[in-house]
């Protein structure tokens, strides 16, 4: 395996920078939102000049540009303060502005327009700490967020929102909620969803005033415009029947913890960049989590000769090719052994991040039912979560959790000399402070 170098600098953002050749008295200013770090198919951005290119991976999102998909294009960029924003196939979204500093988070601007399509948007620091003026406009709807991963579909005729994370409140515009407004319209009319309402949808038609709360998902964002194998994900807060014994005193923990002290330090750690991994895949940390952050690896050089598996907001899988690698058997049960772990415990306030370790891990195979079931801890310091999932498992190898019925989120690939070998990524909401994030390989 090559050895991968760090060609992915953060720190013109994390500096708040403004691009090349906008001087800083012009108005409208550019200000960076973030860094495209996916694109499929083909894409166009056309900026505030009305000047417009095709979307690149590294190109920076700015406040005034406008993404617009073909109906083969997927766009993902990385947002300045830590969230995702996520542009599907046959959609056209605005940046109406974005404004978020380090240093002063809860001072955030943030406000974007659906004008036709399916968008996702997960909430990063500046969104979790500005609540009151965060905005997700569609043509008739005003979304605001209550710490969020959310996906919205906008046509001529109706909105629709579900949420996969936290918590949105929707309301119709007009009637006192401007358009041009920031933060949730608050109102009688106004609707709330949150993750814990399973299989539910808010949707507004045209020409009504009242969001409804519906519970036909059939025509979901995600029904629409599905999310391709590799969408970086977001798994929802499970209430206390969903989750065993263990998890819910892992999250008692953490909110006794911050109630106790709401400055709770994750001192730093170090974190391997590229461990061992099963020649079926390469895997690696693409995004920094410390300044001068020695362990991110190349996203373009590790995907050469290679297709994208998952990718997370700190990790990255491809699978290595011939697809011959991944024949499976048609049925047995296999269990496997973990020999690489490396993850983090994140804390979404502060953006600090610390290594975590793993224990209790198990991971079977049911190449039968093609199924297969995965667990072990992971701990950093005094924090500490239960990393669980279950799913189907595809004739090509790949396999995925659940959605909304596994506490993580869980993709990966398993195969090799007799399907011996496998690795995955996951990730696991603690608490609204905490994520849990990691990559494993393992072996039979």
């Amino acid at each position: 395996m090559r050895t991968l170098t760090c060609l992915l600098s953060w720190a013109a953002l994390a500096a708040g920078a403004l691009p090349a050749g906008v001087a800083a008295q012009a108005a409208p200013v550019s200000y960076v939102g973030g860094e495209v770090m996916f694109v499929s198919g083909k894409a166009q951005r056309l900026r505030q000049d009305g000047q417009g290119n095709l979307v690149a991976k590294g190109m920076e999102l700015l406040e005034g540009d406008r993404i617009v998909t073909q109906p083969d294009s997927h766009v993902y960029v990385r947002l300045r303060d830590g969230g995702l924003l996520v542009v599907r196939p046959a959609s056209e979204l605005h940046v109406d502005l974005w404004r978020f500093d380090p240093a002063q988070p809860q001072d955030s601007r943030i406000k974007y327009t659906l004008d036709s399509g399916v968008a996702r948007h997960v909430s990063g620091q500046a969104a979790k700490a500005a609540r009151d003026k965060f905005r997700f406009n569609t043509p008739m709807a005003a979304i605001g967020v209550r710490g969020t991963d959310f996906t919205v579909l906008a046509d001529p005729n109706v909105t629709r929102i579900s949420v996969q994370s936290g918590g949105v409140i929707v309301n119709s515009l007009g009637n006192g909620c401007r358009v041009e407004g920031l933060g949730p319209c608050e109102g009688g009319s106004a609707v709330e969803l949150f993750a814990t309402a399973k299989d539910k949808l808010l949707q507004l038609r045209a020409g009504e005033r009242r969001v409804e709360l519906i519970d036909d998902v059939s025509g979901s964002p995600d029904k629409s415009q599905p999310p391709v194998n590799g969408e970086p994900v977001a798994k929802p807060r499970k209430n206390s029947g969903d989750l065993n014994v263990a998890e819910i005193r892992t999250a008692e923990f953490v909110d006794m913890a911050l109630q106790a002290d709401n400055k709770v330090a994750l001192p730093l750690a170090p974190v391997s960049p590229v461990a061992p991994i099963p020649p079926i895949a390469a895997w690696g940390r693409w995004a920094a989590i410390a300044d001068k952050d020695p362990g991110v690896v190349n996203v373009e050089e590790l995907l050469a000769g290679r297709s994208l598996v998952a990718i997370s907001r700190l990790y990255i899988l491809a699978a290595d090719k011939p697809a011959t690698a991944f024949e499976l058997p048609g049925s047995g049960i296999a269990d496997f052994k973990l020999t690489t772990h490396d993850g983090v415990i994140s804390d979404n306030l502060t953006g600090q991040n610390v290594a975590t370790t793993a224990s209790n891990a198990s991971l079977r195979m049911n190449f039968g039912s093609k199924r297969f079931e995965t667990s072990m801890h992971v701990k950093a310091g005094d924090l500490a979560a239960d990393i669980n999932g279950k799913g189907s498992i595809e004739s090509n190898g790949r396999f995925i959790s659940d959605p909304f019925s596994s506490p993580s989120i869980v993709q990966g690939l398993v195969g090799g000399k007799q399907a011996g070998e496998a690795a995955y990524l996951y990730q696991r909401t603690i608490s609204d402070r905490y994520d849990a994030s990691g990559v494993t390989s393992w072996r039979k």
